[in-house]
């Protein structure tokens, strides 16, 4: 018969296996997309393509700073989960999820921008890559945030200590610094190289 401390070590091994498992496969899904990028960008001897005007930087830089202090405050969050401090870890994970809403206006504020810039998805290969980058990332951001409302959602419960949930807290973690990191690559690759 197994005991409680290892079947909790089962349940969390089982959890981090299968989060990885998912973890690259996102992460493979990202590198496929900047290695076809990579492929047209060096393919290209005038860049941008076609004519268009390079990227203006404003949104980008604002959609970077978003991310990166949702990192720092999903960050503080997970400190005050772990000491059990629900006021602090509520405050930290609101901010994060408005930090999070908010990088999503400031991508729709980009393709708006793009679309004005005459980069709509119709208009080539490179525009439906910066276009398909950004809806791709934005994509996994909605379902970062769906985690972070389901954290939030737990909070007043009695959860805490509970292996299972803290696992999936660490798991949802795990993929909102995730999430962050592909942007930053993102940010240097799509707009500043």
């Amino acid at each position: 018969m197994m005991t409680k401390t290892a079947e909790n070590i089962q349940q969390k091994e089982a959890s981090q296996l299968g989060f990885y498992i998912a973890l690259v496969s996102w992460g493979m899904l990202f590198a496929a997309l900047f290695l076809s990028y990579a492929l047209y960008r060096f393919q290209n001897t005038q860049w941008p393509p076609m004519g268009f005007e390079k990227v203006s930087l404003l949104w980008p830089c604002l959609s970077t700073g978003l991310i990166a202090l949702s990192s720092f405050t999903i960050h503080k969050y997970q400190v005050a989960f772990h000491s059990i401090d629900r006021k602090n870890a509520k405050v930290f994970l609101g901010s994060t999820l408005f930090l999070g809403f908010a990088f999503l206006v400031t991508q729709k504020l980009l393709w708006l921008s793009l679309e004005n810039s005459g980069l709509v998805t119709s208009s080539g290969i490179f525009a439906s890559i910066l276009h398909g980058f950004t809806w791709i990332h934005a994509g996994h951001v909605v379902l970062g945030l769906a985690g972070l409302i389901y954290l939030l959602t737990t909070l007043k419960s009695d959860h805490l200590g509970h292996v299972r949930f803290e696992n999936r807290v660490e798991n949802i973690i795990k993929f909102w610094h995730f999430l962050g990191i592909i942007w930053g690559l993102m940010f240097v690759v799509l707009f500043l190289i």
